[in-house]
């Protein structure tokens, strides 16, 4: 059966999303030490490859900020449309990523303005955007991407991508990708807040 071509403002959001999924592959693959570190390298030493990190987070954040702008492709909004016509776990997944996006818009929307896509002229303001890590669960924007993963992948049966993926995941894969969002959300609920900055702050004076 033939299903509707999904609509320009969701075409757009799944794009959008799209480019958040892969600055977050390079965000993780600097994180997770899967980058050539060397004086012949790119990345010289430990130090530059923590850096790069830290920029590659910030800009990841942005990003996320990015899927939920009230001024551009905002997937609140957007959502509204599409939901009713998704299963459930289509319709779980979305209500999962909107009420995490709620506990974290505001110190996201501080980092993504004050040291994200723009930056503060004061250092006063800089300084508030790092703070701001430490106002997120480091699983809470995991947690959104891999929910709006989900969604994504149940929009897609009902709505004809306008840039189809290159292979199309098993229903099999998105229950687990379900599964591992619910888990996620139970790790966050039970789980003390750690400051990430803290985490990078470590780690560099052990370089």
């Amino acid at each position: 059966m033939n299903v509707p071509i999904e609509s320009e403002d969701l075409a757009m959001l799944r794009h959008r999303f799209g480019r958040a999924i892969e600055v977050s592959t390079a965000y993780h693959a600097f994180n997770n030490h899967e980058v050539a570190v060397g004086p012949d390298k790119t990345c010289i030493n430990e130090v530059v490859r923590f850096q790069v990190t830290h920029t590659l987070l910030i800009t990841y954040y942005s990003f996320i900020y990015s899927l939920f702008d009230p001024s551009g492709v905002n997937f609140t909004e957007i959502s509204k449309s599409v939901v009713p016509h998704l299963p459930q776990d289509g319709k779980a997944a979305a209500a999962l990523a909107i009420a995490e996006w709620e506990e974290i818009r505001t110190p996201m929307s501080i980092i993504r303005s004050n040291i994200g896509f723009h930056h503060s002229e004061r250092e006063k303001g800089a300084n508030k955007g790092y703070e701001s890590y430490g106002r997120i669960h480091p699983l809470a924007p995991e947690l959104i991407m891999q929910a709006l993963r989900v969604f994504f992948r149940h929009a897609a049966e009902v709505f004809e991508p306008r840039e189809p993926y290159g292979v199309k995941p098993s229903s099999s894969d998105t229950d687990e990708l379900m599964r591992f969002v619910l888990s996620m959300k139970e790790e966050i609920e039970a789980s003390p807040h750690e400051d990430i900055m803290e985490l990078f702050r470590s780690a560099l004076a052990r370089a």
